[in-house]
């Protein structure tokens, strides 16, 4: 009897157990992969939303008031500013989002820990002399705003260009003294006008003027610089859509917001003084210089008042002239002819200006009919003072002009006193224009509990 051998080689279970050790590894390789492209991705989205909500830190109050989008480093005054404290907002943002042991049993799959965040890249506000803060204020008004004053500011400079300037008063006094030279008493309309030539606080008389309340505004100071961003060669504002903006958001001594540090902000942009009185002096001179020489020229050209001011002259010349007199009366009566016109000129100047100072209007160029004052009202002008009223263009389209013709590098300079002045004293004792954050390059690197590491860099800038 034979019996069969019924031991097993055990081929297959050798075979089996090769397979399953090398796909067990294949698996391991393969989790282990994906865990680690997870953790990188993980890591760039955690970038992604820290960086995100820094840049929605931005400055609510700024926005509201020159629609304008930077971070305020002083984060509303609770801290120092500089891009540091942006810095540690963006350390604190990846810490919280990256503490697996305040996030769902996902966080057990990366145990990330922030090693380090690093501002690399950053620019401000106040960089280039101001050409960052230009470039948002000119975004806003070709993409969200509207041209209001700049067509306008065109046509009234070519007109004031076009106008002859005169030296009316020293031309004035010349005559005068010319007719004082005879040594007759004449009772002049323009000798009168000429001793009732206004101070310039009479025609700025119950306005609150103010002084810039700090001695360390930009344009006096040192400034924190950032350090450049990419692209900021093409980071650029125009000139025309930057003087509509200021013309938008900032005010004048006509047109002004309630929390203003100056009342005359346009006027300071312009002309640089730290108060409104000596600002609005200067724009009084040059009001009474384009409307003396539009004026004078209104009225050379008016044969009818040309006529009035001789006969004018003839009465007054005809109570002193005896045949004693050795000069022919006709001299003397063509200078207190010019001497009248000459305070003609004056006196409706200065009606134009006081008009103009009180929210009225006035043409750039006058015709005949524009010409409020006869003959007989020269030298009770001061009762036609302190009146709106007329047709022509606003103070503030005077103003326009003057800003049209100021240095742009003086405009954004002057710009960021006035913005950051106004925040200082009303909203923000610690906010600083150059700490003002627009763009960020910045670095963080994080550590996996199960022995990753990976460092990434992102950049973020208002557009």
């Amino acid at each position: 009897m034979r019996y069969r051998d019924h031991r097993l080689s055990g081929e297959i279970t050798v075979f089996l157990a090769l397979v399953i050790s090398v796909l067990t590894g294949f698996f391991i390789v393969l989790i282990e992969s994906a865990r680690l492209q997870l953790i990188r991705m993980n890591i760039e989205a955690l970038m992604d939303t820290s960086l995100t909500s820094c840049f929605g830190e931005y400055d609510r109050k700024l926005f509201d008031r020159y629609d304008l989008l930077f971070i305020d480093s002083s984060y509303r005054g609770g801290e120092e500013a500089g891009i540091d404290s942006v810095r540690k907002h963006l350390s604190r943002y990846m810490s919280v989002n990256a503490d697996y042991t305040k996030t769902d049993c996902t966080g057990e799959w990366y145990r990330e820990i922030l090693c380090s965040a690093s501002a690399g890249i950053w620019e401000l506000a106040s960089d280039r002399s101001g050409e960052v803060l230009k470039y948002q204020a000119s975004r806003y008004i070709d993409e969200y705003g509207s041209h209001i004053y700049t067509a306008g500011i065109h046509t009234n400079k070519a007109e004031i260009d076009g106008i002859s300037r005169v030296d009316l008063m020293g031309e004035w006094d010349e005559v005068l003294a010319r007719i004082d030279g005879y040594g007759f008493p004449l009772i002049n309309p323009g000798r009168i006008v000429r001793e009732m030539v206004l101070d310039k606080d009479d025609l700025l008389k119950g306005a609150h003027l103010s002084t810039a309340g700090f001695s360390d505004l930009p344009s006096g100071r040192g400034l924190d610089e950032g350090n450049g961003a990419p692209d900021s060669g093409s980071r650029t504002g125009s000139d025309e859509a930057f003087i509509e903006y200021l013309m938008q958001k900032a005010g004048c001594y006509t047109e002004f917001y309630e929390e203003q540090m100056l009342r005359a902000e346009l006027e300071y942009i312009i002309y640089g003084k730290e108060n409104d009185k000596d600002n609005m002096s200067l724009v009084i001179d040059r009001l009474f210089a384009i409307r003396e020489a539009d004026n004078l020229r209104c009225l050379r050209s008016d044969d009818a008042r040309i006529k009035e001011a001789e006969m004018k002259a003839e009465e007054v010349t005809a109570l002193c002239v005896t045949d004693s007199f050795s000069v022919p009366d006709e001299t003397l009566t063509e200078l207190v002819k010019e001497s009248i016109i000459y305070a003609w000129a004056y006196a409706e100047s200065a009606v134009d200006v006081s008009t103009l100072l009180n929210k009225g209007k006035c043409p750039v160029i006058k015709a005949s009919s524009d010409l409020t004052l006869g003959i007989e009202d020269i030298t009770g002008f001061t009762s036609r003072l302190n009146r709106s009223g007329g047709r022509g263009i606003g103070y503030k389209e005077y103003i326009g002009v003057f800003l049209s013709e100021t240095d742009d590098g003086l405009r954004r300079k002057r710009c960021m006193d006035i913005i950051e002045g106004n925040f200082r004293m009303f909203y923000n004792d610690g906010f600083r224009i150059d700490g003002c954050v627009d763009y960020l390059k910045a670095s963080v690197g994080l550590e996996s509990g199960y022995g990753y590491s990976h460092e990434i860099t992102r950049e973020r800038y208002y557009e």
